[in-house]
């Protein structure tokens, strides 16, 4: 009668559907590790692995399935290029272009008054804001700060 047992179980296990769920654990400690000019960072459970950074010369594919491009590693060269301000049409026009950030990062400049405009920076590695109608003589700072930590200060006058 057990042998009967065992039997009627074994056939009713074998019908059930399998299943690995899928999930990321996101978030973990930051570990760095340098030596001479090099320093590589790493996490806990990546978010999203798969990251790809970049400085210079060098890419280094990370996460359980290197080739997926991220914006959580700044370049190292991320900087703004030109903050100008000019007079079109009867009102001054700064634009601040910022160059040699990731594909995708997240970026804010921020004026000296306060004023802020945010983007992502595109394919290229760049991007730019606009600020309209600055009043005349305006001199002051633009601040770029990049979503993955990266800063920059530029100054302008307007005319």
């Amino acid at each position: 009668m057990g042998g009967v047992a065992v039997l009627m179980l074994s056939a009713a296990t074998r019908g059930q559907d399998y299943a690995i769920p899928w999930f990321t654990i996101d978030g973990g400690g930051h570990i760095s590790s340098s030596g001479g000019a090099y320093t590589l960072g790493a996490t806990i459970g990546q978010p999203d692995a798969g990251a790809v950074m970049s400085g210079g010369a060098y890419v280094l594919a990370g996460g359980f399935w290197p080739g997926a491009a991220s914006s959580d590693a700044c370049t190292g060269a991320e900087r703004i290029k030109k903050a100008s301000c000019k007079n079109r049409n009867g009102s001054n026009l700064l634009k601040v272009i910022l160059v040699d950030g990731v594909p995708g990062d997240d970026f804010t400049i921020e004026l000296t008054d306060g004023t802020q405009k945010s983007g992502t920076i595109n394919n290229r590695g760049k991007g730019k804001g606009k600020f309209t109608n600055r009043p005349a003589g305006d001199a002051a700072k633009a601040t770029a700060t990049w979503g993955c930590g990266a800063s920059d200060v530029k100054t302008y006058t307007c005319p």
